[in-house]
């Protein structure tokens, strides 16, 4: 399968212009759109090479549809409150011929069932995939790049437990369960690499990931890096994420980062031990952990 058009819906996200500057230096020369929405007043300036398309916000299907003629492959690197904007997008993409289609995917492959019902969106993640594998039947093909976490978006954002308001780390059962854990950078080269083996990712979940880690690992090298001194909160998991839930329950939408994490912790594995682990197949080069950690407190 020739896969040699592609547009990108979120080129102008932390994820998205990382998977626009791969797809422009790919050796397979692909030919990039974009697509805007038109309230977006993002003062961001394309490559002369790339065409732009302006939808109106709600990505009405008829409008998509032209947008998506002549496209081979439509990448969704939406944030995850536009997530459910993807079914008009998938049937817009079947209307226009598409052939690949990239979902909002990325983080968490298994999701707890409270996750589910305390954090609804995530639920969307999964529906959106099942609705994929439907069009399968009609000629739409699709890839989804799963990496649990964004690995220096954690670290900063306080998503690990590290408070750096306090310099403070809030470590779960001592700290030491191990998760898999993905840059930015690598994602959007597996995005491009997966166009460019489409054969070997149609129809396919691809997990991914530049090390395992674990928060007391990521606490040692924040000491090391930066020479602060930090204090350590230790937390029973269980205790921790009933807490967390009663939280959430009673309004306190602040702790849904806390769920999040908790199911990370939750579903951690070894993703190098499964079928659906795609690093070796992609050829995809990865980060280490010392490379990644000091790069993300520089940010």
């Amino acid at each position: 399968m020739s896969l040699n058009q592609v547009l990108l819906i979120g080129a102008c996200g932390n994820l998205g212009t990382l998977v626009l500057k791969h797809l422009l230096s790919s050796p397979f020369a692909f030919r990039v759109t974009v697509l805007t929405r038109a309230s977006s007043v993002n003062s961001h300036v394309f490559p002369p090479s790339v065409r732009v398309i302006t939808v109106s916000d709600d990505y009405p299907v008829d409008e998509v549809r032209e947008a998506f003629q002549d496209i081979d492959v439509v990448i969704a690197a939406v944030s995850m409150t536009a997530m459910h904007h993807q079914y008009k997008l998938i049937d817009a993409a079947v209307a226009a011929g598409v052939k690949r289609y990239f979902p909002t995917e990325f983080g968490l492959d298994s999701i707890p069932d409270w996750l589910l019902e305390l954090r609804p969106m995530f639920r969307t993640k999964h529906d959106v995939r099942d609705y994929l594998i439907t069009k399968e039947k009609v000629g739409l093909s699709w890839t989804s790049i799963v990496c649990n976490v964004f690995f220096e978006m954690g670290i900063k954002s306080g998503f690990f437990g590290f408070l750096w308001d306090e310099k403070k780390a809030v470590l779960i059962d001592g700290g030491g369960s191990e998760w898999p854990a993905t840059t930015l950078e690598t994602v959007a080269i597996a995005m491009v690499r997966a166009i460019e083996k489409s054969e070997d990712t149609k129809n396919k979940v691809l997990l991914i990931q530049d090390f395992p880690c674990s928060q007391k690992e990521i606490l040692q090298a924040i000491r090391n890096i930066t020479g602060d001194r930090w204090t350590v909160e230790n937390r029973v998991y269980e205790e921790w994420l009933d807490e967390a839930k009663n939280e959430v329950r009673s309004g306190d939408n602040k702790a849904l980062t806390k769920l999040t994490f908790a199911s990370v912790l939750e579903t951690a594995s070894d993703w190098e031990s499964r079928p659906e682990y795609a690093n070796r197949m992609l050829a995809l080069p990865t980060k280490s952990f010392e490379v990644a950690i000091a790069e993300a407190l520089k940010k």
